[in-house]
């Protein structure tokens, strides 16, 4: 039974899966932008303070550090989604890929290892479980999603933190095309 559980997972995260957040009106309207072929991306450093707002979590205490992106149509063009972005930050780092939502959340209010998957409470509930699966749909809601690029979208993208360099600075890189388009933001959140 557990099994079936977890193999439905990631099928209810596609159902319950957002719009995203309204994008701005261009990628240029964002403290860092770029243009590729078909496709411009605009971004923006969220800061905690908005994060707690937005989710009620302080995210980056968790290890999170989470970016507003814009994709914008400018021709022909591939659909696109947070699985061709990744994240470096600073010089001595890798690369790493966008989180999903549950993942975030679990990081935030992790599984008891005494609480099996089947007694998980109804979501709502004023419980760790409870707490995480509804973290878990307040991301997925406000996550970028999978678009087809003929129009703009929006949304959150959430990275694990791989330095602990909190002057570092971030480079966002979209590598889903035949150019590579690379973000440089500041960790106060200025391109």
């Amino acid at each position: 039974m557990r099994i079936g559980l977890l193999c439905l997972l990631p099928a209810i995260a596609i159902a319950f899966a957002g719009d995203g957040i309204p994008p701005r009106g261009s990628a240029e309207d964002s403290p860092a932008h770029q243009i590729a072929g078909e496709l411009a991306i605009g971004a923006a450093y969220v800061p905690p303070s908005q994060l707690r707002k937005l989710f009620g979590e302080d995210l980056e205490k968790h290890g999170y550090v989470v970016f507003e992106v814009g994709v914008f149509p400018v021709g022909q063009h591939p659909d696109a989604s947070a699985d061709g972005f990744k994240l470096m930050q600073g010089k001595k780092t890798g690369i790493v890929g966008a989180a999903s939502p549950y993942d975030v959340a679990a990081a935030v209010w992790p599984q008891p290892s005494d609480q099996p998957w089947a007694e998980m409470p109804v979501p709502g509930a004023a419980t760790p479980a409870g707490k995480r699966i509804a973290l878990q749909r307040k991301i997925e809601e406000k996550s970028l999603p999978k678009v087809n690029t003929n129009r703009a979208a929006a949304g959150y993208l959430f990275f694990l933190k791989s330095s602990k360099d909190q002057r570092a600075d971030y480079e966002l890189l979209y590598l889903d095309l035949d150019e590579k388009i690379s973000l440089r933001i500041s960790s106060s959140g200025k391109p």
